[in-house]
């Protein structure tokens, strides 16, 4: 049978399409057990509300799949690799740059590509180096884009990464992640990527959901055990909380949303963290934590003679979880406990006492964080010391000039 030619033009063009528009298999070797957070600075990477990747929040995890690699070095620990960094979620997605050979592109997460030779595409290109002798889990990475060799000391990447911002914003994020074309770098740029190495046995969970913080107030942490004999104080904590009455040592209440995990606003109450106020000035994304666990169980049952606990300084989480930085703040009477809790939605209680004087009063022989300072202890109210040695008070009251 005789076909007509345009119809035969047309078939063989739309043949031609559909090979090219197939995409090329990889001969590249992906680990969905060697996944985790990546950082920048030490900030994880998040994809922001427009699709681009972002330096801070809720942090995506990844893994690295290893196109073409060689070992150096001492017992050969030394790995140079190119590959690609997918997300561990969803593994058809690759770490691809917006644009190439300029400065200022952006990143996102898009289908991965592969040319004819099974090699990744060039905005989906990384290289990066593991010094494999177990003093460190991750590997430095850097945007390999159109350089073909593998990056060392005497060969340079030709971009370099960066955030968007030099500042974090209060809620911790730097911005987008940036690459900059740098063709002639004669030595390897500082801060750029660090990617996870350890491979475990069980694939990447799903990420966590994000915590959204709405507010946040600034005020002052006063301290009130006037009925217990022993500690007489009434007045503020400094920023170390410990009782100081003439500090000027201000804090952050920042309200937020612990649904996801079963902890709901309700009634006076509200869920949120205590942060430093010097992080209004200096751009850090702290928080302070509990020392320790709390102690107890899953029923929300206290141990027996459980320690009293200080707190700490550490980053501040991005997602919605079980932490020990959690707050539980009364605005009837501005009171606030942090919050321990299993798996029960309904927490348990905390209580305040100096911290020498409930090692002496309850006679727990414990470590003392701070012999100056305040803490908070897991009780169950049945608990006789609580009548004996009555808890303090701790308010957090806003700042009406700030």
């Amino acid at each position: 049978m005789a076909f007509p030619k345009a119809l035969l033009l047309s078939t063989l063009l739309a043949s031609a399409a559909l090979v090219n528009a197939a995409p090329f298999p990889s001969t590249c070797d992906l680990d969905l057990h060697r996944w985790g957070e990546i950082t920048l600075a030490g900030t994880p990477l998040s994809l922001g509300e427009d699709g681009k990747i972002v330096v801070g929040g809720n942090p995506v995890y990844f893994a690295s799949a290893v196109c073409s690699s060689q070992h150096l070095g001492y017992k050969g620990l030394t790995e140079q690799s190119k590959g690609y960094l997918v997300n561990a979620n969803e593994p058809s997605q690759c770490l691809t740059v917006s644009n190439l050979d300029q400065s200022g592109a952006t990143f996102s997460l898009e289908d991965c590509r592969f040319n004819g030779a099974g090699d990744v595409w060039s905005s989906q290109s990384f290289a990066w180096i593991f010094e494999n002798t177990g003093a460190s889990n991750g590997a430095d990475a850097y945007f390999n884009g159109e350089n073909y060799n593998v990056v060392n000391a005497s060969s340079p990447p030709i971009y370099t990464l960066r955030t968007q911002n030099t500042k974090p914003s209060f809620d911790g994020k730097l911005g987008e992640l940036i690459a900059d074309y740098t063709p002639s770098l004669a030595s390897l740029p500082s801060g750029q990527l660090k990617i996870p190495m350890t491979s475990v046995p069980v694939t990447a969970p799903a990420t966590p959901p994000t915590l959204n913080c709405s507010e946040f107030t600034i005020g002052k942490v006063n301290f009130n055990n006037e009925t217990s004999s022993s500690n007489q104080y009434k007045g503020p904590l400094n920023s170390r909380w410990e009782a100081q009455s003439d500090t000027s040592d201000q804090f952050v209440f920042e309200q937020c949303d612990y649904s996801p995990i079963g902890l709901k606003a309700a009634d006076d109450y509200v869920y949120g963290r205590m942060r430093p106020g010097s992080n209004l000035a200096n751009g850090a994304f702290e928080c302070y934590y509990i020392t320790e666990d709390f102690g107890g169980d899953e029923s929300n049952k206290p141990d027996n003679n459980p320690w009293i606990n200080g707190f700490e300084i550490q980053q501040c989480s991005y997602s919605a979880k079980k932490s020990l930085d959690i707050v539980r703040y009364n605005k009837s009477d501005d009171t606030f406990d942090y919050v321990p809790f299993g798996n029960a939605s309904t927490p348990g209680r905390m209580y305040w006492y100096a911290q020498s004087e409930y090692d002496r009063e309850y006679d727990v022989k414990q470590y003392v964080w701070d012999g100056q300072g305040v803490g908070q202890v897991y009780l169950s109210p049945e608990n006789a010391n609580l009548t004996r040695y009555p808890p303090a008070k701790v308010t957090f009251k806003a700042d009406p000039a700030a």
